[in-house]
């Protein structure tokens, strides 16, 4: 009887050591995707030197980069010289019942002196 007790403690030991392990996986795969977005996008704005909305970064990743989450975007002023923009890209994992998670990525382009601006969406740069 004892090791039937023994071997279901290690039974459950391993699994709960194995969905942990396969959550964490599943973070890390998924926060490499998004990063690799983020830049994409960022080159493309500094590619073109600035999009006329944020509706058009979306398309752009949605039709060019296969990315169907949430994303932000907005731009800082410098004095006479031109613009960095910010965007903000979002992990989204949905755990069922329980809650929804959303973590940021944000990067920044280097200075754009020209092109068409981003209206400013609200969330501080």
């Amino acid at each position: 009887m004892r090791e039937a007790v023994g071997g279901t403690l290690l039974l459950q030991i391993v699994l709960v050591f194995l969905v942990v392990y396969i959550g964490f996986m599943a973070i890390i795969l998924n926060y490499g995707t998004v990063f690799r977005t983020k830049n994409k996008i960022i080159n493309y704005i500094e590619q073109y030197e600035g999009v006329k909305n944020v509706s058009e970064l979306t398309d752009v990743a949605r039709r060019r980069f296969d990315y169907h989450g949430d994303i932000d975007a907005c731009y800082t002023a410098v004095e006479n010289r031109g613009y960095y923009y910010k965007v903000k890209i979002y992990i989204n994992f949905q755990f069922s019942i329980f809650f929804d998670l959303k973590i940021p990525v944000s990067g920044e382009t280097r200075l754009i002196d020209s092109g068409e601006l981003i209206p400013d969406r609200g969330w501080e740069c």
